[in-house]
């Protein structure tokens, strides 16, 4: 059980990470997101409040991760947002006329397909997360173990 607890600390921990990077790395250069946002394929059909949305999504993110008491929605939650930057990704790549900035890529110098990558990272450490979490709280919170003959 204790291994089970520290795998699902450790995920968290690298899913805060990850979030918090993404908040943080737009945020202190957020004119230059702004503008990719709107120039990228299908984005800029958010308009001007996409940018700021996208950013409370991913400070959300963090701060339900944070709170031992809103894990469940945090992890559930990342795991939306990624599969939707996952599909969005897959489809720019499938079916895009033109592939746009790498404006969602997590570190600069990423490509499409290196986040593609990245974002299916993510996704396997969020699921392993949450069966984790949710084999956690199922789990008996008595360590008597008792035997029949």
């Amino acid at each position: 059980m204790r291994f089970k607890n520290i795998i699902s600390e450790l995920i968290i921990f690298i899913l805060i990470l990850v979030w918090a990077y993404t908040f943080a790395s737009k945020i202190f250069d957020f004119d230059t997101f702004n503008r990719q946002i709107k120039g990228a394929y299908l984005l800029s059909a958010g308009g001007s409040v996409l940018p700021y949305v996208l950013q409370a999504v991913h400070l959300g993110i963090v701060v339900l991760l944070i709170n031992n008491n809103w894990r469940r929605l945090g992890l559930l939650t990342s795991l939306s947002v990624l599969i939707l930057y996952t599909a969005y990704l897959i489809y720019i790549l499938k079916f895009a006329p033109s592939i746009p900035c790498s404006c969602i890529a997590v570190f600069k110098g990423m490509n499409w397909h290196d986040q593609l990558y990245f974002n299916f990272i993510a996704l396997a450490i969020n699921i392993i997360g949450l069966i984790t979490f949710f084999s956690l709280r199922r789990a008996p919170h008595n360590s008597v173990q008792t035997t029949y003959n």
